[in-house]
């Protein structure tokens, strides 16, 4: 059969052929009865001639070995010539047998994941995001897809003034870069925080409130952050940024150098983790188009100016009434930020578009949509992005992991933590000699934590989960990976082996889950099958046959997860 296996059921033929009747399903653990289930569409399959003759058909098939009724279900055994053919290639190490790339053939499609802010270093709360969004543009990439993936990186709002306020406060803001043993987005990070930390006692906190953290930084979700924005301060921050968007010359040296060692210590950061972007675009690129927005908005009365000058969408909804999309300095937030980059949506016509973001960011998106219905000439059919990934947070201690969290755990922190564990426990040596170096297994391993979760849920994060298999399906794939056969190779006919026809039967699978990666947009359902296929192999001692199979699913499964760049 050239066909994929599952694909025989699951594209119905316009004559009702055998999908239109049955659903094809694998047992969890290699069976001596049967390689695939057929449990029926109908609970009356018994008195329906159609579902009966699709059975007498199959049973034809010159792949089928045999099949054999139940009460409930079918059990189909394939035939052994087609395991050993495709067991023989899959051995070594030949998966161009079953094909992926037409499953998202001719589709062109933008993934956008990280939407980080130049003041400061990656923490773990963004690993999360990192980790969906990479393995969705691996998998979209592995179907078939032109993939582009890229980013919007915030340099525009009230906390860039802050970390240019707070360089120049440290007295170095005059070197060409920062000392050679300091990573630069660290070190512009702790300048904000002390900034921030400085200034907190304004007024008494935000509002006249106390406001922010042990580490100066702003607390609570994207409200509380906004508020800080909203308020003008008139201090070194907001003077700089007003020199900025005057085009002062010396604060513009300050503001793109500021954002450069924030960028290239962020970008340093991703290579570890083994991503890279296509296309990065700055908030700042699209200031003219906040103020085109800002003005037809007030013209048209679709956007008001409060009292305090303040520019707000009224947005009739209970749990966000006004939209701030203005401050009284006529500096745009966040929202209005986001708003004009989406709203132009540079590059993105004719593609399928995605952002990925936690659920603390819903409201902001629900009501941004609201508003570009309104202002889009089509009414929003042409939006973009035209699908949101919301994900929720990941907590440490039950406690949220945020760039206000305290001490929030930096992703160097943990990869550095990760790779001396890795490096320093002799049991590992077969790990990094097979897949790599540590620090390219750390990285896998921490973005592989997140990848087959379900991505509503909060994830409840410890670093030591990440090395304890039982928690960690990025550890568990890489053991799995690096484990060699430990088992003699049955005597006789390979086929004969339901370990070895399980493993060959499992690896029809990737293409189904890789179709509903393309069709939903969710990498999840491939990520649970590849750990599953991982966890499987580790329960018990595996044949040479059986390794050399495995070895290459799980291989091709790493690349469709992005943990693994493509060959």
């Amino acid at each position: 059969m050239d066909a994929n296996l599952f694909d025989y059921f699951e594209e119905l033929s316009p004559n009702g052929g055998a999908g239109a009747h049955w659903a094809a399903r694998t047992p969890l653990r290699p069976s001596d009865r049967f390689d695939v289930k057929l449990v029926p569409r109908s609970p009356a399959w018994r008195e329906d001639p159609a579902a009966l003759q699709a059975l007498d058909l199959l049973e034809r098939e010159p792949w089928v070995d045999r099949l054999v009724r139940t009460e409930t279900a079918a059990e189909l055994r394939l035939d052994d010539r087609w395991v050993e053919r495709l067991g023989e290639a899959l051995e070594d190490g030949d998966c161009s047998v079953q094909e992926l790339s037409d499953l998202a053939r001719g589709g062109r499609y933008s993934v956008q994941f990280w939407d980080a802010n130049a003041t400061k270093a990656l923490h773990a709360g963004h690993l999360r995001n990192l980790a969906i969004g990479n393995a969705l543009a691996a998998a979209l990439t592995q179907a078939g897809g032109q993939v582009e993936r890229r980013a919007l990186i915030s340099d525009a709002g009230r906390s860039m003034g802050e970390a240019m306020a707070g360089v120049m406060r440290s007295g170095r803001h005059a070197q060409a870069w920062p000392d050679r043993n300091e990573k630069s987005d660290h070190f512009v990070g702790c300048c904000y925080a002390e900034y921030v930390a400085a200034g907190r006692s304004y007024n008494g906190g935000v509002n006249g409130s106390a406001s922010g953290n042990g580490n100066g930084q702003e607390a609570g979700p994207p409200e509380a952050s906004l508020t800080r924005e909203l308020n003008v301060r008139d201090d070194e921050a907001d003077e700089l940024l007003r020199r900025v968007l005057s085009g002062d010359r010396e604060a513009l040296e300050l503001w793109y150098k500021t954002r450069a060692w924030v960028i290239a210590g962020q970008r340093k950061t991703l290579q570890r983790l083994g991503i890279a972007f296509d296309r990065v675009f700055f908030e700042s690129d699209f200031l003219s188009e906040a103020a085109e927005l800002t003005a037809c908005g007030l013209r048209d009365g679709l956007l008001q100016r409060r009292e305090d000058g303040v520019v707000i969408y009224p947005t009739e909804r209970e749990d966000f009434d006004e939209f701030p999309l203005v401050r009284g300095d006529d500096l745009p937030t966040q929202h209005m930020r986001a708003l004009a980059y989406w709203m132009a949506a540079p590059g993105l016509e004719g593609m399928t578009s995605v952002q990925v973001c936690g659920s603390e960011w819903v409201s902001h998106v629900t009501c941004r949509r609201q508003l570009m219905g309104q202002l889009m000439v089509d009414g929003g059919k042409g939006m973009h992005p035209g699908s949101d990934i919301f994900h929720g947070m990941v907590s440490r201690q039950k406690r949220a992991i945020t760039s206000s969290e305290e001490g929030a755990l930096l992703i160097d922190e943990l990869t550095e933590w990760l790779q001396t564990q890795i490096e320093s426990d002799p049991g590992n040596e077969q790990v990094v000699n097979r897949l790599g170096s540590a620090e390219r297994i750390a990285g896998q391993v921490a973005l592989g934590f997140f990848v087959p979760r379900p991505v509503s849920p909060r994830v409840d994060f410890q670093p030591e989960k990440l090395l304890d298999a039982r928690e960690s399906p990025g550890w568990e794939l890489a053991l799995a990976r690096a484990r060699d056969a430990r088992a003699a190779t049955p005597a006789g006919e390979i086929a004969r082996d339901p370990d070895y026809r399980f493993a060959v039967v499992q690896s029809e699978l990737h293409r189904r889950h890789l179709r509903i990666a393309v069709e939903r947009l969710d990498p999840g359902p491939l990520a649970r099958y590849v750990v599953h296929l991982a966890r499987w192999y580790l329960e018990g001692d595996r044949s040479e046959p059986v390794q050399r199979v495995v070895h290459t699913l799980l291989a091709r499964g790493a690349r469709g997860l992005g943990l693994e760049e493509a060959a």
